[in-house]
């Protein structure tokens, strides 16, 4: 049996030969710091930025999704998995874009559309689309139902207003004396 010294040609760790060291210069560590400083605050004012922008296009959307859910006075459901709660919770999405969250233990929450980060205000906006445009479709349909029913119903009144116009006037006979 040979031993792992014997077998081994290479020279042990103490004996090896130390790599080349490679002189950095002190100058070149802190300009490489500096150029990565640089990046550093710049990468942060653009995520400050896109942070701001980002503020700013929920509100946006919040403010334009408020005027039609508000004009039109609806209420829509929101799926509980969009907030990761059990599906036996309802949420409903009021006029005004606050969520009310009812849990099935009672705990009823209020919240607003606006505090929820991008990818929930997202989903929220996927989900209640298709109710809001079905909502709006049966809206518009019972309205010009109502509308084409009293058009009708003012020219048949009209009709008879112009009839009793045209009709010759009565006049009483006096009695022939």
């Amino acid at each position: 049996m040979q031993s792992a010294e014997s077998t081994d040609n290479s020279t042990a760790p103490e004996q090896q030969e130390a790599p080349e060291q490679v002189s950095i210069e002190p100058n070149d560590i802190n300009a490489k710091t500096l150029t990565q400083l640089n990046t550093l605050m710049e990468e942060s004012l653009q995520i400050y930025e896109l942070e701001d922008q980002k503020t700013n296009v929920i509100d946006d959307l919040h403010n334009a999704l408020q005027v039609i859910t508000q004009f039109l006075s609806f209420s829509t459901n929101v799926h509980p998995e969009i907030f990761n709660l059990p599906s036996d919770s309802n949420i409903t999405m009021l006029p005004n874009l606050k969520l009310i969250i009812k849990l099935a233990n009672g705990k009823t929450e209020t919240k607003k559309f606006t505090d929820y980060p991008p990818e929930v205000i997202t989903s929220i906006v996927e989900f209640v689309t298709p109710q809001l445009l079905e909502l709006i479709q049966k809206q518009k349909s019972y309205l010009t139902e109502k509308i084409t029913f009293l058009r009708t119903a003012t020219k048949q009144l009209s009709t008879l207003s112009q009839l009793k116009e045209n009709l010759p006037s009565i006049v009483p006979l006096d009695e022939e004396s």
